[in-house]
């Protein structure tokens, strides 16, 4: 997802904004976009390990940099991605992948097969939960990700967002009678929503399949039909039209909106969103989220909930209770803080220059419980509840020291402020998705929003492919919640402050031209 451009979008110094994250992906599947290599070749391209190019933060940075046209700021712009690359400025949990790649590992963290979820939310429309995070580690940040299957009228279903077809996953399928798959919609261009759509092609060879317009592979353009992991060249693709009334499912009970927003040079943020009739499902990818308190039932399962154990620790020489809800929750509610809000004030890191490296492995050889994972490596030290000098409503500025040891905001309190979403409506756009991409167009993105309850009056429930779902929501709640990012950072000021870190980031990016300054005409959703 676009939440997760986090995880490596640009690894920067971090006295220009540079940010610790949670999970090292890779360049087009952190941002969710990747570089449009061309007017879009013949009908969108395919899955591959193409896209995946290098788990370097800094070769995004690189990527974007090289576009520029001025070749001095191309310069210096670029050197300065370059000792990022060599810093990797990861998260908590990269860091400790970094230090410990595959050592310390708890046991019960393999797994042969990653598991699913599967739920049924209304009548014709059911889910399947999966989840990713450190290619080959159990422990560490992992994001809930989600498929959703939505009946036709007239029979047959529409695959959104295809996950990983594992055993279990097919067996789910069967056993609820969902295999007369019609279309599958790749309902944006960030790969892990996209990456197992070629399988699902194989394995329903009659069923129509659909891309995002602006899908691309890359750094390598090969069109639709990659040499390796792509779409067979016997697969048909079509690109899911700006006219809902052009695609085959629009009269068969379903409905859809595709919002682009060109938010940096030959860069994309595209959605296409989905309204299920007949439930009154409101269905998306990144365009909302919603959180509750106690974390989505896929993330209790191994190999996730080693990761939530492991970030369940304010410090590395706390001792858990590890089969306490309690102690699970912890974990989730700061690892879901460290994907969302990337910095927290609550946190201090080795990763940001707040903690170093030989304290912290001290500390590790003091750990109490080294079998959570990492030898009891943690590179956190988390403050629980708010400090009685803490600025609540003060914003961070991006140099080393600004964060106080003793006077730091409690995440507690970060995460009451984040899980409330914004404006009154329980969810919100994710912050990343929201300060560096859908907000370069302000205008487009209210008409946006004003259409949805416009077209669409009767939604009952938002269904998201991260975190919780199905979310009880309104057509009007939907609309403000999405028009809130054109306004700015959320309210209240503590919650302006919370997103320090990628606000800073933000201005960093626009002040070398790395992303557009917000201006009309940048984004699109009707139809040209």
């Amino acid at each position: 997802m676009a939440l997760t451009a986090a995880a490596s979008l640009l690894a920067l110094p971090q006295e220009h904004g540079g940010l610790p994250v949670a999970t090292p992906l890779t360049a087009s599947s952190a941002t969710g976009t990747g570089l449009d290599q061309s007017a879009m070749r013949a009908q969108g391209a395919s899955v591959s390990p193409s896209h995946w190019g290098t788990s370097s933060g800094a070769a995004l940075t690189i990527a974007l940099v090289g576009l520029r046209s001025r070749s001095q700021l191309r310069g210096r712009i670029a050197r300065k991605a370059l000792r990022a690359g060599r810093r990797e400025v990861v998260g908590a949990a990269s860091l400790a992948a970094a230090t410990f790649p595959l050592l310390g590992r708890p046991l019960s963290a393999v797994a042969a097969e990653p598991p699913t979820v599967m739920r049924t939310l209304a009548d014709g429309v059911h889910i399947f939960d999966q989840a990713y995070g450190i290619p080959g580690l159990g422990v560490g940040a992992n994001i809930p990700i989600r498929m959703s299957v939505l009946s036709l009228e007239g029979g047959g279903y529409l695959v959104y967002n295809p996950c990983n077809p594992t055993k279990e996953c097919m067996e789910m399928l069967r056993a609820a009678g969902l295999t007369d798959v019609r279309y599958i919609v790749c309902g944006t261009v960030a790969i892990e929503h996209k990456y197992y759509a070629p399988q699902w092609a194989a394995r329903f060879p009659k069923a129509e399949v659909w891309v995002s317009p602006r899908t691309f592979s890359w750094p390598v353009d090969f069109g639709p039909y990659v040499p390796f992991g792509g779409f067979s060249r016997s697969t048909s693709l079509q690109r899911v039209p700006k006219d809902s009334s052009l695609a085959p499912w629009h009269s068969k009970g379903i409905d859809h909106l595709q919002l682009t927003v060109d938010y940096a040079p030959r860069t994309v943020f595209e959605e296409t969103v989905m309204y299920h009739r007949p439930s009154g499902s409101f269905v998306c990818t990144d365009m909302l989220i919603g959180l509750a308190d106690d974390p989505p039932e896929i993330l209790t399962l191994s190999p996730y909930k080693e990761g939530l154990l492991w970030f369940s620790r304010d410090s590395a020489t706390e001792k858990v209770a590890v089969e306490s809800t309690e102690t699970i929750r912890d974990g989730y509610q700061k690892s879901t803080l460290l994907l969302n809000n990337i910095n927290p004030r609550s946190l201090l890191s080795v990763a940001a220059g707040d903690l170093t490296v030989p304290d912290q492995l001290g500390l590790a050889f003091k750990s109490p419980q080294p079998e959570l994972g990492y030898f009891g490596w943690y590179p956190c030290n988390w403050q629980s509840e708010d400090a009685p000098c803490a600025k609540l409503d003060q914003r961070l500025l991006p140099e080393k020291g600004a964060k106080i040891f003793d006077c730091r905001p409690g995440w507690r309190g970060e995460w009451a402020r984040l899980a409330a979403g914004v404006e009154g409506t329980g969810f919100q756009v994710p912050s990343f998705v929201a300060e560096l991409q859908i907000s370069r167009d302000p205008e487009t993105l209210k008409s946006f929003a004003e259409e949805i309850p416009r077209r669409w009056p009767d939604i009952k429930q938002v269904i998201s492919s991260h975190f919780s779902s199905p979310l009880p929501a309104s057509s009007e709640n939907v609309s403000k919640a999405i028009a809130a990012v054109a306004k700015g950072p959320p309210s209240p000021a503590a919650r302006t402050a919370d997103l320090s870190a990628i606000l800073n980031f933000r201005d960093y990016l626009e002040e070398n031209e790395l992303i557009y300054k917000p201006k009309t005409g940048r984004g699109q959703w009707r139809t040209a």
